[in-house]
């Protein structure tokens, strides 16, 4: 099994009516995001971390997927958290962020984070021009290419599912036409050692959504 890889899904303290929903980054898995789920878990709050489709599983896996199916899967999480608790929070971190403000157009949550949010990307012309035209050609592309001058541990898959980007692309360009219609409390971070997702998504999400605070 991979260094930086896990398969399985979490729920911590169950039985707090203060609920928070945590949602991976792309190719990612829960990996990244279980000790923030255990953390907030000892804080108080239920928590819970689950793997997106096609994510946890098999790089084929996340190449069968459409964007539609990872909504699906955060609406379902989200919808079965408001049911259960009093006070509903979302945490997204890059494609999951965009994924969140998703949710947060949606859901009455009390507030959301938005972390290294990816709805604009660094490689614009690969992800936005070439992608959608090769992705049938080339279903892998190693993720040492993209960062040939750096020695970097990945998280999750070791290759992009080029299939699975041109999904996160059309992701990306649905919730820019929807940001304006997230109005809870939110909080918008952004990684300055991000290398996949521009500091200029900062804007992006804060100028057009109609948060107040």
């Amino acid at each position: 099994m991979k260094k930086y890889f896990d398969t399985n899904n979490y729920a911590f303290n169950k039985e707090s009516r203060n609920g928070v929903y945590i949602i991976h980054g792309f190719t990612n898995s829960t990996y990244e995001i279980k000790e923030l789920a255990l953390y907030l878990s000892k804080q108080g709050f239920y928590t819970v971390a689950n793997n997106l489709p096609g994510h946890g599983t098999t790089i084929e896996d996340c190449n069968r997927c459409k964007y539609t199916n990872w909504l699906e899967s955060v609406e379902q999480g989200v919808a079965e958290m408001t049911s259960r608790c009093d006070n509903v929070y979302i945490i997204g971190i890059s494609m999951g962020s965009v994924l969140a403000l998703q949710a947060a157009a949606i859901f009455p949550v009390n507030a959301a984070v938005f972390a290294s949010t990816a709805l604009e990307f660094q490689d614009y012309i690969g992800v936005n021009f070439l992608i959608p035209l090769v992705y049938r050609f080339y279903p892998y592309r190693p993720k040492r290419k993209t960062f040939a001058k750096k020695n970097i541990e990945f998280f999750g898959y070791d290759y992009w599912p080029t299939s699975a980007v041109n999904e996160m692309r059309k992701v990306a360009n649905r919730t820019r036409k929807i940001l304006h219609e997230v109005a809870c409390p939110s909080l918008v971070i952004h990684s300055r050692a991000d290398l996949l997702s521009p500091q200029s998504n900062i804007s992006i999400v804060y100028d057009n959504i109609s948060s107040n605070y």
